[in-house]
């Protein structure tokens, strides 16, 4: 993250959405109707990139980005089904469920947290743009290397008593292992029982196919110019360990592949499923 400018892996996620919804045919794993406006000029000369013309790791991540964006929102509707009305968004970015969220989701409060300079950075977009977010959206800016998730929603109508799902996408590969395993404390503690807490973790590189070997050095050296370093992987019991020893009830790891095959249509070409990512649902 650099100070004063919006998280440029943040523009990329919505980049990728709009350019799902504009390169590959109907049904989309995610209808993000939202995500194009939410860029600015600059941010919108990025979905041509995503075109079938451009990198393979690009449009594979044209399916994997909405791809775990549509999981998180299914086991939203699922959680809400059983009396669950709290959606809480850690690293939010330009997300956009808040202005897509089904109106049968009664009584949802959503709580966006993020880094200062992208939230800000969103909300001067939203604003000129004349997009209002929805009443029952709440915005928490929040330093996760310096502050605490409990401490910023102190500040809000966060209820501790009652059940929460959190969405923790594309974050936890940006902190230090410490910072990981403080979070996932601070979390259990937060957190009513039939709370769930669900993130991407990235798998290390001796587990990946020779395809992203290749690539490794040129993303490393993007990401580096970006701000945004990846730091941790995690191999399934490594990514279940601080889970568990946070106190949680249990942790469930599912393979890309395996998420997508429940979703029919959707694809990228034929760009095979991204190996690169794990999702983890943490149980409380």
């Amino acid at each position: 993250m650099i100070e004063g400018r919006p998280s440029e892996t943040a523009l990329h996620v919505a980049a990728a959405r709009a350019a799902h919804l504009r390169f590959d045919p109907a049904p989309h794993l995610l209808d993000d109707v939202h995500a194009e406006n939410f860029l600015d000029e600059d941010g919108r000369t990025l979905i041509a990139s995503y075109s079938d013309e451009g990198p393979w790791i690009l449009i594979e991540n044209r399916r994997f980005l909405p791809l775990r964006a549509r999981w998180v929102e299914d086991r939203l509707a699922a959680a809400h089904a059983r009396g669950v009305r709290q959606f809480v968004i850690l690293g939010a970015g330009l997300d956009s469920f808040a202005f897509r969220q089904p109106a049968e989701l009664t009584g949802l409060r959503i709580f966006e947290i993020d880094h200062p300079s992208t939230q800000r950075w969103k909300l001067d977009r939203l604003e000129s743009i004349g997009l209002a977010p929805p009443e029952n959206v709440r915005f928490v800016a929040c330093d996760f290397e310096k502050t605490s998730v409990p401490e910023a929603l102190a500040e809000t109508d966060f209820d501790p008593n009652l059940p929460a799902v959190v969405s923790w996408m594309g974050v936890v590969y940006y902190l230090e292992a410490d910072t990981v395993r403080t979070a996932l404390e601070d979390l259990r503690n937060l957190l009513a029982p039939d709370s769930e807490v669900l993130f991407d973790a990235l798998r290390p590189w001796d587990e990946l196919p020779e395809r992203y070997h290749a690539l490794r050095q040129q993303m490393a050296e993007t990401l580096d110019r970006a701000g945004e370093p990846h730091i941790t992987r995690y191999r399934t019991e490594e990514v279940t360990a601080p889970v568990r020893a946070a106190g949680f009830a249990n942790a469930v790891v599912e393979e890309v592949g395996e998420v997508l095959a429940r979703y029919p249509g959707g694809g990228s070409g034929d760009a095979p499923p991204s190996e690169r990512f794990r999702l983890v649902t943490a149980l409380r």
